[in-house]
């Protein structure tokens, strides 16, 4: 029922559309809404698909990796850059650190990890804190609690400052891998689940064929099973 060029699609352009974009733009035309007709194709598994799966999920994940590499690597430079002298790099020439500190690119990648997941603690414990109610007594009690014990009081000794210092940045990287191994659980369950559902729907599409009425529109009839089928993956 579509008028001028779109009525000439290509079928590859029409199926991975059908299987990519969201609603019943698998059974229906998205611009006039008209119903295509459907011929039901019956199609054996096919290890391709596994394949692609696989490949495509091992690409998102590869992508993922690289993007945090390239954060770390971002901070390690900037610590490089902060530290052209080299002086806090050689404060930690005694004990089994002089091993990093005699090699610049390890030793600034190091910093770049502690960095990045003291980061994601920080902001993780951010979020989750904005989650609680400001009025929960709970949270009230653990401010009480912090102030009790003088967590929240700033010593006035430069040692204890640095003590407090080193505390807080292993406190936060803890945090941060565990936030870290959260984040990359539910990355990988979301990457898992996108391209399992556009290949399945783009399986789907060899299945269901659209057929190609030449400009002669009438309302489609389908299997009420096929239909139902359909109605069921929320595809029609």
């Amino acid at each position: 029922m579509c008028k001028g060029t779109q009525q000439f699609v290509h079928r590859y352009c029409l199926d991975h559309w059908r299987s990519v974009k969201e609603g019943t733009a698998f059974s229906h035309c998205t611009t006039c809404k008209a119903q295509f007709h459907l011929r039901v194709e019956c199609l054996e598994d096919n290890m391709c698909r596994k394949m692609m799966f696989r490949l495509f999920v091992a690409r998102d994940v590869f992508l993922v990796f690289l993007a945090v590499q390239t954060v770390i690597a971002a901070i390690g430079g900037m610590a490089y850059l902060l530290d052209k002298d080299g002086q806090f790099r050689n404060s930690f020439s005694d004990g089994w650190e002089h091993i990093l500190s005699n090699h610049p690119v390890p030793f600034y990648y190091c910093v770049g990890v502690v960095v990045f997941f003291v980061m994601v603690g920080f902001i993780g414990l951010i979020v989750q804190c904005s989650s609680f109610n400001t009025n929960d007594p709970c949270l009230a009690g653990c401010r009480n609690c912090c102030y009790g014990w003088g967590i929240l009081d700033f010593p006035a000794s430069i040692e204890a400052c640095l003590a407090l210092a080193v505390i807080f940045v292993i406190v936060f990287a803890i945090l941060g891998v565990a936030y870290g191994f959260f984040a990359a659980t539910v990355a990988v369950q979301r990457i898992l689940q996108r391209h399992y559902h556009i290949l399945t729907k783009r399986e789907l599409t060899k299945e269901y064929v659209v057929e190609d009425l030449r400009g002669c529109y009438t309302p489609p009839k389908m299997d009420p099973e096929q239909e139902q089928r359909l109605r069921t993956l929320q595809l029609m």
